[in-house]
């Protein structure tokens, strides 16, 4: 949908029409999203005679050798976007939350099948990863036409952290003695916050819980001492008059956090020998000691240095054919690269320009190891205004509880110095036709560069 300014958010290199666009202060583009890699409600709990039970085998079935699960918030605060000659210019400020945890499937097989699975052998529970974060993104792109085939793009991003929790290397193994059934667990975690919180620890150094003062609102929202930097990336082909494709790679960055920060790190090992004779594993007594056995055999440390924390790059593979001059079959692979593991979709798309008013695209995706996902895309144009709203799974909003993921992106943008007839696009140095060359609409200024690649060959073949 490159007639929606904001879809240069996924690609910096898409230019539009029109001269301006401003996008509607605190409205100019929403996402929400909520994503499970794994499961959905329904999928796990099933329903008899009005009371709910975990299906413990459908659960188990869907569980994949690392699984994720995350949320996201992003608000535009202020967006501006000009066009002029072959180059086109944006500036945003977002507020971005992004809620994420990985989880490794041995870690449920264990809590469903028991550990006589394991005999013998050693088993590893690594990638119980989180990355939370909040920020705010101040961020500068720009676009040119290149040549007859080519439009390339690039956006700058400083990044203000606001609060984090980001776990790094996170180690825990469990070996099963095939004879005795004694059990030696070993465990290495590490997780780094940021956050107006204080880590309280007893006499012995162990964790014994924290503390918040009063949070300055304020303070927290304006910190400015948590800086990151990040750039996106854009590149749109024109491979014939009916196909172009597209590429970008968005926040390659990083944040370094340095206030309110705390470094946790849990590290030791633990032998389980039973019960013993004549214990009751049940009373409350025995499993007090226990706990207590298990918290003194490992070490706790807190510190309060400074660390990075990169974001999960993305990486959008795309193409559009211009079936007919109304209709545009589109194809998009996106790829997420979370804690050095890829998660990737596919989405296949029927684009239309219904009237000059009123756009729409249909989309299918595999995501998150389901096909039960049909999206729809609206975007209503009028005087100066537009409105947009995109979702990869409208079934998710109307029944939730059967979906592994639920989003939606919608906003509004004012848009100046838009085409009005014919001629004012032929002023233009980019005009504008959605209906040609699979919907875009940089195509003419490409056809015009084209046409003179080719007459200068003609020359140069002549001399």
């Amino acid at each position: 949908m490159y007639n929606v300014p904001q879809s240069n958010l996924l690609n910096p290199a898409v230019q539009i029409n029109c001269k301006w666009y401003v996008a509607f202060p605190l409205l100019g583009s929403t996402q929400l999203n909520y994503s499970n890699s794994t499961f959905s409600f329904n999928e796990i709990v099933s329903t008899t005679d009005g009371s709910g039970s975990l299906d413990i085998g459908s659960f188990y079935n869907n569980i994949k050798k690392t699984n994720l699960l995350s949320s996201e918030l992003h608000l535009d605060l202020i967006s501006i976007g000009y066009r002029f000659n072959d180059y086109y210019v944006n500036f945003n400020i977002a507020e971005k939350i992004n809620l994420a945890a990985t989880y490794p499937g041995s870690i449920m097989e264990l809590a469903w099948k028991g550990n006589t699975q394991f005999l013998g052998e050693t088993a590893e529970f690594n990638n119980l990863r989180t990355h939370s974060v909040y920020y705010r993104e101040y961020s500068l792109g720009v676009s040119k036409v290149w040549d007859a085939y080519n439009i390339f793009g690039v956006r700058a991003k400083l990044l203000f952290g606001k609060a984090n929790v980001y776990s790094g290397k996170s180690e825990m193994s469990l070996y099963t003695d095939p004879n005795t059934f004694d059990l030696h667990v070993e465990g290495d975690i590490n997780i780094n916050t940021s956050f107006p919180i204080t880590i309280t620890q007893d006499s012995n150094g162990k964790i014994n819980g924290s503390e918040t003062g009063d949070l300055d609102v304020a303070s927290f929202l304006m910190n400015g001492k948590n800086k990151g930097f990040a750039l996106d990336l854009g590149w749109i082909h024109r491979y014939s008059d009916d196909i172009t494709l597209s590429a970008s790679v968005l926040d390659l960055g990083f944040i370094k956090w340095k206030s309110d920060v705390s470094n946790i790190q849990i590290v030791g090992s633990f032998d389980y020998t039973g019960t013993g004779i004549g214990s009751n594993f049940r009373s409350t007594d025995y499993m007090t000691e226990l706990s207590d056995s298990v918290a003194d055999a490992f070490d706790h440390n807190v510190s309060q240095d400074s660390y990075y924390s990169w974001l999960p790059t993305q990486i959008y593979l795309g193409g559009m054919y211009q079936y007919k001059p109304k209709l545009g079959i589109g194809i998009v692979n996106r790829n997420v690269i979370y804690r050095n593991k890829l998660h990737s979709s596919l989405t296949l798309s029927a684009n239309t320009t219904l009237w000059k008013k009123f756009s729409a695209s249909l989309s299918w995706s595999y995501l998150n190891n389901t096909y039960k996902n049909v999206g729809l895309g609206l975007a209503w144009h009028s005087r100066g205004l537009q409105f947009h709203m995109v979702s990869d799974n409208v079934l998710g909003i109307i029944k939730p509880l059967d979906t592994r993921i639920l989003n939606l992106r919608f906003g509004f943008s004012f848009l100046f110095g838009c085409p009005k007839n014919k001629k004012e696009e032929a002023d233009l140095s980019n005009p504008y036709n959605p209906m040609d060359k699979g919907n875009c609409y940089w195509a003419k200024k490409m056809d015009k560069n084209y046409k003179k690649f080719l007459k200068r060959n003609k020359k140069n073949k002549q001399k």
